[in-house]
């Protein structure tokens, strides 16, 4: 199997050139069209001064565009680096100065605030490529020739995958090349083990994120991904039509809106023949509501940025049928350890606890990220003898089916996003209103989690959700990231040693709840 990323998506070219393989609103591009393009703005790259182990960074809407950069970096053994579009202007001003890129490829509607962040000194000086008629993307391109790669080293960096660490501070996950190949394989070996040239991939999550990762795995059997560039139910159920998809990755929360829709039972959904889902559990009864609409095609997974990216548990469709009818209990777990990873629940000491006992995930295999970017004690304390310490608590069963019960870190997933407690607690706390500051995740129908504050404020103050919110706003918090609900406490709870004892504020939220986290 190749080794390097370009050589794995070339194997596709080979084979497939002539066929559809990018479809977004602008147009489609064949496998054959894709590679040219991608190997003229490799050129054009190198023409702009990016040398091997420069960073390259992207930042825009899901559009074909995003996976010719991705082929082009891999070209020339550059870096890439990812922009979140729902982040703001001060979340991509740190990881702009995390990674100082030589180039950076915007969207058009992105270029202008990336511009504005370098020139005010916020972030490092950059060569900003734009896309759409005012960008120069297109002319770099045209102007180019196609760049033939030179080989180097399987070991050598590919990507820098950004999450939010728990000081609220991004973490960039590093992945070699032959990590990410492999990452690949593990994608064809267990979700994408039914494509084919008549499969079609629907992007509705960004291409930032889980979404991006399935594009070469659908290449690679001569499938189309098919690009939506923001999510609306009923553009949704057209595009399932038109285009036939046939496969998919949704949040719990857009399955539930999709499941529920008004339109759900009269549009022909006949082609999908496989959803995945992650971040949280689907409830019985949405579960229920979305098989009877889409199938019993549901596919969950349980994964992170940095241990593989996509699943290390995995729990199949007729898994899900079974439970369902069975096991109940059970769609509240992730499923079971997937194939190429080992998975331990571990104490303290790092070693197996015995089943029905809690203890933090770790997960070990040759998929997994090897470091933090600039971060060595962030490194230490999360890359140990070869494992990747998770940071979530979980149990197992005896037919070893694991659940999460807890976040170490009390990460919030909302919508599908990760939200870490202390950034929005520091934006928060700069209220001139607020004394103390607690944030939490709790219960939400739509979302799987909210983002909830417990506040004590200053003598004589007042503050209103609508006010706080504004306050995040102006603070340049992204949206997804402010909170949904208001608690004004007196005190604000800590433990022995003086920290914020969130799981004292959270527990009567999650009373009754199959699963404590979202």
């Amino acid at each position: 199997m190749a080794q390097l990323v370009h050589e794995f998506v070339g194997s596709s070219v080979r084979r497939f050139g002539p066929r559809p393989a990018l479809v977004d609103a602008r147009g489609t591009l064949t496998y054959q069209e894709m590679w040219d393009r991608s190997r003229r703005l490799a050129s054009a790259l190198r023409g702009l001064g990016v040398q091997r182990g420069d960073r390259v960074v992207a930042l825009m809407h899901n559009r074909n565009e995003w996976v010719e950069v991705d082929n082009a970096v891999a070209m020339i053994g550059a870096v890439r680096g990812r922009l979140n579009a729902r982040d703001s202007v001060r979340e991509f001003a740190w990881v702009l100065n995390d990674l100082r890129p030589s180039v950076v490829v915007a969207g058009e509607e992105f270029t202008g605030q990336i511009q504005g962040i370098i020139e005010s000194g916020k972030a490092p000086s950059a060569r900003v490529v734009g896309l759409g008629d005012k960008g120069d993307y297109e002319k770099l391109i045209a102007e180019s020739a196609p760049f033939d790669a030179e080989p180097f080293g399987d070991d050598e960096r590919y990507l820098i995958f950004h999450t939010s660490g728990t000081t609220g501070n991004y973490k960039g996950a590093v992945y070699l090349h032959r990590h990410w190949v492999n990452i690949y394989r593990n994608i064809l070996a267990t979700m994408m083990n039914d494509v084919g040239p008549d499969s079609a991939l629907l992007h509705v999550g960004p291409l930032s994120h889980q979404s991006g990762i399935l594009t070469v795995p659908a290449l690679y059997h001569g499938a189309r991904s098919v690009m939506m560039s923001h999510f609306d139910p009923v553009a949704f159920f057209d595009v399932v039509e038109r285009e036939r998809i046939t496969h998919m990755i949704l949040a719990p929360a857009i399955i539930n809106a999709l499941a529920h829709h008004p339109q759900a039972r009269s549009r022909d959904v006949s082609s999908l023949r496989r959803i995945y889902y992650s971040g949280s559990p689907i409830a019985p009864s949405v579960l229920r509501t979305a098989m009877e609409v889409f199938g019993p095609i549901f596919f969950q997974g349980y994964g992170s940025t940095e241990g593989g990216t996509i699943y290390n548990t995995i729990m199949f469709p007729d898994e899900h049928v079974d439970a369902l009818e069975h096991h109940p209990e059970r769609l509240a777990s992730c499923g079971r350890p997937a194939p190429f990873f080992d998975v331990k629940i571990a104490g303290d000491d790092g070693r197996d606890v015995g089943v029905g006992e809690i203890g933090e995930l770790w997960v070990r295999g040759d998929a997994v990220s090897v470091e933090y970017w600039n971060q060595p004690e962030a490194t230490a304390q999360a890359y140990v003898d070869g494992w990747f310490r998770m940071g979530d608590l979980a149990t197992r069963d005896d037919e070893g089916y694991i659940t999460i019960v807890d976040r170490k870190n009390d990460m919030i997933i909302s919508g599908g996003l990760n939200v870490y407690p202390r950034e929005v607690e520091d934006v928060i706390a700069a209220h001139p209103d607020v004394n103390e500051v607690a944030v939490i995740g709790i219960p939400h129908d739509k979302w799987g989690e909210a983002v909830h504050a417990c506040v004590s404020l200053r003598p004589g103050a007042s503050l209103t959700l609508e006010q706080l919110q504004q306050h995040c706003r102006d603070s340049g918090l992204a949206t997804y990231k402010k909170p949904l609900s208001l608690e004004q406490v007196e005190e604000i709870p800590k433990t022995a040693v003086g920290k914020v004892f969130r799981r004292a504020l959270r527990d009567k939220h999650w009373e009754g709840q199959g699963r404590r986290v979202g």
